[in-house]
């Protein structure tokens, strides 16, 4: 069975995985699910029976991503790379700013930072061949299995097909599917 896709006012998961989809739209203010995603992560930071999970390599695709937005508001016309080349020091300005966001993560008692190990890449590429899975998206499911959660959080309609799994989202494209 394919995943089970839940809006955000459904009842909550006890462990509960992040995607970085949703801590990108849940923290840029410009971004599409903004306004749902940011309500939802205010709810998950009082849900006394939900612990969240985020993962550093979903952290490194969250600070990558607010990265290269912030930089393309701040010079528009100017492709991220192009900028960081031309002036790696164009990361600096927003480095505080990001800083601030994993602070409040580390000390968030509600929400729990893990490592990706080792042994999750074999694990990931059996996800990548079971579902057809980009490397990433099956890290995250690798990383999911390793602490027992079966519930994510995200905007990302490439995890729909996994089995035995909930979807928290409020993307209404994927919210059609069920």
């Amino acid at each position: 069975m394919p995943a089970q896709i839940l809006a955000f006012d459904a009842p909550l998961a006890r462990l509960l995985y992040w995607d970085a989809s949703f801590l990108v739209h849940a923290t840029y203010p410009a971004s599409r699910y903004h306004t749902e995603c940011y309500a939802f992560l205010d709810l998950l930071s009082s849900a006394s029976d939900t612990l969240s999970y985020i993962s550093t390599l979903a952290l490194d695709e969250t600070i990558f991503t607010l990265l290269q937005l912030k930089v393309a508001e701040d010079h528009p016309g100017v492709g991220f790379w192009d900028a960081y080349r031309q002036d790696p020091g164009i990361v600096q300005p927003y480095v505080g700013e990001l800083r601030a966001l994993v602070d409040r993560l580390w000390i968030d008692p509600r929400v729990r930072v893990v490592g990706v190990e080792a042994e999750t890449v074999p694990v990931a590429l059996e996800y990548m061949e079971v579902y057809s899975l980009l490397p990433r998206d099956a890290l995250h499911l690798s990383a999911m299995a390793r602490y027992g959660i079966d519930a994510i959080v995200t905007m990302d309609d490439d995890f729909v097909q996994v089995q035995d799994l909930s979807l928290f989202t409020c993307n209404p494209r994927i919210l059609a599917q069920r």
